[in-house]
Order: structure tokens, then C-alpha cells, then sequence
């Protein structure tokens, strides 16, 4: 690919090797890694490299982004050969080896804590029995294992994230002694969180005032993403629901219910909200459910059809770890956030006067602070206020800079890891993820498994 700046012509060629589904409608782990992709592109040489089931890279806008789709593993391998760098979340174990021996440094994104995600959840690649969610789970840390000994440069959400995975990787052997020799901790695992476009939203048309029974002068409260094992989508149900009684005009919306990525699909944990919604008499009046996943370029158009936006969830290991990626879309938007107690986003939220932190599973709290917003014109203008003096601190060229400074710094002049700790290990992980050609394996299955709990 021929660099757009002549400034770039030195620079570290990157391949950015996306985790799921990319193409207009697109969850979070696609959203993360086109926007990575676009915003180092001026920087440097940069080529996407596709290769998830259901991807239409040719929807996507990318100037500067060569784009390469894959279908196999030889395919992958020889992207990698022709780059210096790879950035990658999950990455086949083989194809990282060969890396290695070509000289090429691993770049993992460790933008959520998969193994804190995955011990609490209900079903684990498709397993539910404790035999074989143990047996699947065991798999998911050998690759983490090798993971934390094959990175050159490692890059996670939030603080206490880096905390974790710091634990991690030196326990799995990745940091000795001389990998501390003249590098601070910024300079093994940086912080990369999820970021927002460059520019504001812009609404082209309505997508919920107009449609699904929600007029003009109703009350929208939106949850901007997917219902995954970890949230409790009951709580805020309950609380509309009970508002509604009084008022009709209170809505809650969730779009994205069924997911992009055919593995996914529509989660359980879906049909079980819209069975609580159904059960009080909410769903499809004050409790509206969208079976389409919002395209990408068009979730403005949502949006900004709401009033405020909410995310709640349950009281887990996953909660302390997580950083609830759709919460940035609330701050593109400049929506005041309800959000449950209990994880990063909360504290931040709390701290900077962003929105109402309520304690988790509190139906009556979760109704005061939405009626807040709703009666009082004042509050919720203020809130707006604090939300849009904050949103260029997420922008992601702003987001991206450590990876950034990373690359055009001293990272190919780091030393290599060596993968004989690994390559001497008789527990060796499964390659991670399998490409297309192999459904219905256990290691797909595996991988299927994995992808979803990156939806965040």
C-alpha cells in the first residue's frame, strides 16, 4: 500500500487483524477495530485484514486503510510476512509463531478481561454443563498463557484492567526482569480504551420518533448496544414499565438484538428480557425491542431520537473488570447516562457529573433518576452540558495515541520474545481463532463462543 503522507514512508507497515464481523452493521470489536485502522492510517501503512464469516469489507470507507479479506490461514500468514507489526485481539497460535520467526512484533489488545467474562458466564462454547465449561474455559487461559509470552506491546481499557493483565502476564511468564530494564509500565501495556468519531453525530433522519409507536413528545430512554449474560436488562424494564403506569409517554428502546455476527445471533439473555417486558404488559408499548442491528453509519440517527441513555448490570467479577464500550456512544451523543454502581465507567460518570450512578437491581432508584431527567429541564440541560465539555478526552485520535507513540517509537527495536517457554509447554492452546472452513469443530465453537464476549 502506497503511504498517504511521505512523512509515513518509514514508519512500521501495521496489520490490523479485525476479531468480528466489519461492514456496515458492525457490534463493538468491529466498530474498535475499523476505527483503530482509520485513525493510524495517516500515521503510518496500515491494511485491515478481514476474515470473520459475514463481513462485507467492501461496505466500509476507508481512505489510506488497505483492506485484505482472508480465507485461510496461509492466507493470514502471508499478510503477516508482508508487515512489520500486528495488532490483534483474538490471533491463530501458528500464524503468531510464524511472526515471530519472520520478526514481525504481536501487538494483543486486551481491551476487556475475557477470562474474568467468561468464568461467570452461563454457557461457555455453546457448553452449559460444568465438565465442559470447565474443560472450555481451561482452553481460553492456555491462549492467554501464550498470549502474555508472544507480545511485544500489550494495550487494555482502564486501570484496573492494566492491573489485571499485568498480573497475569507475569504470572504466565511474560515479564521477567529484563523486560522492565528500560521500560516504565506504560511501556508494556498502554491504555487504548474504545473512542468516538472525530466529528459530532449528525441525524440524516429519525430512526425512533416517527416509528415503533414513539411520537415527538414521548420520553426516550435508549440502551445503545446488546444484552449480554452480564447486564440486567429487567431493572431499567421495570422501572419504565412503572413510569408508564402514570405517564405513557416514558419509552424504553433497545436496538441490536440480534446480532450481525451469525454465531451470535439473538442471545438468550434477549428472549428473557422480552419475556419480563411481556409478562408486565410493557413489551411493545413502553418496552420497545429492534430485531435489526443498527447499521454503524446510521446509529446517529437513533441516538439522537433519545433523551438519555441507560446501561445497568449485574453484580459480578465482570462488572469490576469491564469497560462498557456503548457508554461512548452516550458521550458522542451527548446524552445524560443512568448506570448501575459498580464498574469503571460508573466512577467516572459519578466523578465528572455525567449522568446518575444508581445502586445495582434498584427498580426505584433507576425510576428517580430517569424521572429526573424527564421533570426537571435545568438538570438535564447541565448534564448535557458537562457530557459534550468532555467528549473531544474520547475522540480516537486522542484514544489511539499510546498504540501510536508505541509504533513510530522503539517498538521494532525491542527485543523479540522468545516462544521456546511456550513451544516447551505440553499444554498448548488450540489456534485461536480457526478461520471459515471449519464449522462445527470445537475449536469454532470455541471461537464463536469467545467472540461474543467481546460484544461489550
Amino acid at each position: 500500500m502506497v503511504p498517504t503522507d511521505p512523512s509515513t514512508a518509514d514508519a512500521p507497515r501495521l496489520l490490523v487483524v479485525a476479531p468480528d464481523v466489519v461492514g456496515r452493521r458492525m457490534a463493538g470489536p468491529g466498530l474498535r477495530y475499523v476505527a483503530i485502522a482509520r485513525a493510524l492510517a495517516p500515521h503510518m501503512p496500515v491494511t485491515l485484514a478481514v476474515g470473520v464469516e459475514g463481513s462485507s469489507h467492501l461496505e466500509l470507507d476507508l481512505p489510506g486503510v488497505a483492506v485484505a479479506p482472508y480465507r485461510s490461514r496461509q492466507e493470514l500468514e502471508l499478510l503477516v510476512a508482508g508487515h512489520d507489526a500486528v495488532f490483534a485481539q483474538l490471533f491463530d497460535t501458528n500464524v503468531a509463531r510464524a511472526a515471530t520467526r519472520r520478526n514481525v512484533r504481536l501487538i494483543f489488545d486486551l481491551y476487556n478481561a475475557l477470562p474474568v467474562e467468561t468464568v461467570g458466564s452461563e454457557v461457555i462454547s455453546g457448553f452449559r454443563d460444568l465438565p465442559s465449561k470447565d474443560r472450555e474455559f481451561t482452553e481460553l487461559l492456555k491462549y492467554f498463557r501464550f498470549v502474555s509470552q508472544a507480545g511485544t506491546y500489550f494495550v487494555a481499557s482502564n486501570e484496573r484492567q492494566r492491573d489485571y493483565w499485568m498480573g497475569y502476564i507475569m504470572a504466565s511468564g511474560g515479564l521477567i526482569p529484563s523486560t522492565f530494564a528500560d521500560h516504565a509500565l506504560n511501556d508494556i501495556i498502554g491504555l487504548v480504551p474504545f473512542g468516538t468519531e472525530e466529528s459530532d453525530p449528525v441525524q440524516r433522519s429519525h430512526g425512533l420518533r416517527g416509528s415503533h409507536g414513539i411520537s415527538d413528545d414521548d420520553f426516550v430512554v435508549l440502551w445503545a448496544g446488546g444484552i449480554w449474560d452480564w447486564f440486567d436488562a429487567e431493572t431499567p424494564i421495570r422501572a419504565i414499565a412503572e413510569l408508564a403506569e402514570a405517564d405513557p409517554r416514558y419509552k424504553l428502546v433497545f436496538y441490536g438484538t440480534v446480532h450481525p455476527n451469525s454465531v451470535i445471533g439473538r442471545p438468550p439473555s434477549v428472549e428473557r428480557a422480552m419475556a419480563v417486558a411481556e409478562q408486565i404488559g410493557a413489551l411493545g408499548r413502553s418496552v420497545i425491542f429492534l430485531d435489526e442491528w443498527v447499521p454503524a453509519d446510521e446509529r446517529a440517527d437513533y441516538l439522537l431520537d433519545a433523551d438519555i441513555a441507560i446501561s445497568a448490570h449485574r453484580d459480578s467479577l465482570e462488572t469490576h473488570y469491564a469497560f462498557r464500550t456503548r457508554i461512548l456512544d452516550h458521550f458522542w451523543a451527548a446524552l445524560p447516562s443512568v448506570v448501575s454502581a459498580g464498574d469503571w465507567f460508573a466512577d467516572y460518570i459519578g466523578r465528572e457529573s455525567l449522568g446518575t450512578v444508581t445502586p445495582i437491581g434498584d427498580v426505584e432508584a433507576t425510576k428517580e433518576a430517569i424521572r429526573a431527567y424527564a421533570t426537571d429541564d435545568a438538570f438535564r440541560t447541565a448534564t448535557v452540558e458537562r457530557v459534550r465539555a468532555i467528549r473531544d478526552e474520547w475522540r480516537w485520535s486522542r484514544t489511539t495515541a499510546p498504540l501510536r507513540t508505541t509504533l513510530l517509537g522503539d517498538l521494532m527495536e525491542r527485543p523479540q520474545p522468545v516462544l521456546d517457554r511456550v513451544g516447551a509447554d505440553a499444554e498448548q492452546p488450540a489456534a485461536h481463532p480457526p478461520v471459515r472452513g471449519v464449522r462445527g469443530t470445537r475449536a469454532w465453537r470455541f471461537a464463536g463462543r469467545v467472540r461474543r464476549r467481546l460484544l461489550g
